[in-house]
């Protein structure tokens, strides 16, 4: 069985600034320390130590007994293969679908892992996505048979004037090609499917 955790974008952003995200990563393993992969695919190369040395800071703020790796796209099944939670953290999701999909065989070792991903993270794990900046679908690994809308009815998008209108993107959406269920996740919101 695989723990699929899935977030909207901003983990930080949830009430509690993320504490029960990170708890229920974590909560599953007795083994200590709980080896956390850090997927930064979707991120460009120059930004990956940045972003990792952030990240250890931000687990730290909840949890004590844990270890954190970046992960490295040519040895990621091996990583994989010893981590407990592999984090797919979001970004572009192009470049993170080329390199996860370049060898597949990292979907071999996820048996009683958690698998999480925020944003994009959260896209390529589902069948289809839809992203707002750019206004297209996408498909993704299929890992789950779902469709996901990250970020929805955000502020993210604040940056750049636009009008979104969310109920015909999420019924244009629920429409597109197979009838599967549609999740909309907010900043910081997250869902655990286990499968």
């Amino acid at each position: 069985m695989i723990k699929y955790v899935l977030v909207g974008g901003k983990v930080h952003a949830a009430p509690d600034n993320g504490r029960a995200f990170v708890s229920e990563l974590v909560k599953d393993f007795t083994d200590k320390p709980v080896k956390i992969l850090i997927c930064l695919f979707a991120v460009p190369k120059e930004q990956r130590q940045e972003k990792i040395i952030g990240d250890r800071e931000y687990f730290s703020k909840f949890i004590s007994d844990f270890e954190i790796e970046l992960a490295d796209e040519n040895i990621f099944t091996d990583q994989v293969r010893h981590s407990d939670v592999i984090f797919l953290r979001g970004g572009h999701t192009r470049p993170l679908m080329d390199l996860l999909t370049k060898n597949l065989n990292w979907l071999k070792e996820l048996d009683g892992k958690v698998l999480a991903g925020t944003s994009a993270g959260a896209e390529v794990i589902s069948r289809y996505y839809f992203v707002t900046k750019t206004n297209r679908n996408g498909d993704g690994l299929g890992l789950l048979p779902i469709k996901f809308i990250p970020h929805w009815k955000s502020s993210y998008f604040d940056d750049e004037p636009q009008n979104i209108d969310w109920d015909k993107i999420y019924s244009d959406f629920k429409n597109y090609k197979e009838d599967l269920e549609l999740i909309t996740l907010k900043e910081g919101e997250f869902r655990v499917i286990k499968q």
